[in-house]
């Protein structure tokens, strides 16, 4: 039997393979980690990206590109039906993947899975957000998105959530036995050096600036909090920020005790947590946060809320602290502050996510699904 090949679709991934000052969002982060460890299983990954991904990257990537269509051509009303739908499928036809993977909800979801079956290959999503499982995506995706979306998720050979939240929601409208529950992998070159608590001197936040991430949250623990140093890392996902955002952002410029220091590049982002006294997330939702392993990976404990802490990870295991609600974040990461005396917890957090979210482990719990899936149906 020869390699398994697999393709995952993610016009995201060029710019985070360069490097570029360009917000790539959780999803392909968590697949950079996917990839190691599928290829460290002796598998061929492709990921299918924009056209002119390869020459934007270089010729040094890591990752192997599969080319599509260009996402400025094409009349805007027509372009799915007589341009992009055509090039996409091309591309998959000629690579011949033994499976195609996609995540996060959208138009792209039920695209996918109608080429999967007209080309006899199996489809597998991802979910990348806990609203890709209940009625808040309802604001998130127009009735169209929605309704190609809720088609992939029908046509799915298997759906692979992050957490038990988005696991027991599925089950309740899905084929359970189609349903499985795999974490985020974590994929780092280097482990990263402890920080002495001693020599940490601000409370990290990092993320895209948009709704779902809470800034008015977060000026609020700023405010309440003008004796410490706050160090804000992201930015705007586009220029249509909600009124909330917007003012929030505002104002916290204004503040003394904050720092923002841009967009970090993969290398960056282990030793600006590493150098924090806490990850602080504000968020009101997350499937589960790449930032939180990159967090842990660091030795940085992290304080948020109960809806931002799946499957009660942060809490259960002591790697932080928690509010119940946002308007408890002050007192949450104020008790941080005072009761982390020593730098036990830190080695705590990334004994943590080097045991449980090896990509190689985890991707091997996929590879076996697609196995499984090849063998019990005739594809």
């Amino acid at each position: 039997m020869g390699k398994l090949k697999i393709l995952y679709l993610d016009f995201n991934m060029p710019y985070l393979i360069k490097d570029a000052d360009h917000p790539v969002g959780g999803a392909t982060i968590e697949w950079f980690s996917w990839i190691k460890g599928f290829e460290a299983n002796n598998c061929d990954v492709s990921v299918l990206a924009w056209e002119g991904a390869k020459k934007y990257v270089g010729d040094n990537s890591p990752i192997n590109f599969l080319e599509s269509y260009d996402p400025k051509k094409g009349l805007r009303k027509l372009r799915w039906l007589y341009y992009r739908f055509p090039k996409i499928f091309k591309a998959i036809k000629h690579y011949k993947p033994d499976v195609i993977i996609q995540e996060c909800a959208g138009s792209a979801t039920g695209i996918m899975a109608i080429i999967a079956n007209i080309l006899n290959i199996p489809f597998i999503y991802r979910v990348a957000n806990d609203i890709d499982t209940d009625k808040r995506l309802n604001n998130r995706l127009t009735y169209r998105q929605r309704l190609f979306f809720k088609y992939g998720l029908k046509h799915s050979a298997a759906i692979l959530c992050q957490n038990g939240y988005q696991y027991n929601r599925l089950k309740k409208y899905y084929n359970k036995d189609k349903i499985y529950l795999i974490p985020n992998p974590f994929y780092i070159e280097k482990i990263q050096k402890i920080i002495f608590f001693s020599d940490r001197s601000y409370i990290a936040w990092i993320g895209i600036f948009q709704y779902q991430k809470n800034l008015p949250a977060l000026l609020d623990v700023v405010q309440k909090m003008p004796q410490i140093k706050f160090k804000i890392a992201g930015k705007s996902a586009n220029s249509n920020l909600d009124d909330k955002t917007q003012t929030a952002l505002h104002k916290l410029s204004e503040c003394k005790n904050v720092d923002f220091v841009g967009y970090l590049n993969r290398n960056e982002v282990i030793l600006f947590l590493s150098k924090a006294i806490a990850l602080l997330n504000t968020s009101y939702y997350e499937g589960f946060s790449n930032t939180y392993l990159e967090a842990l990976a660091a030795g940085t404990p992290i304080v948020t809320t109960n809806s931002a802490d799946p499957d009660n990870i942060i809490s259960e295991n002591n790697l932080g602290v928690i509010a119940d609600k946002h308007n408890m974040l002050y007192d949450a990461l104020n008790q941080l502050i005072v009761t982390t005396n020593d730098d036990v917890i830190a080695q705590k957090c990334q004994d943590f996510v080097n045991m449980h979210y090896n990509p190689v482990d985890l991707s091997r719990k996929v590879i076996k699904i697609i196995y499984d899936i090849k063998k019990s149906v005739s594809y």
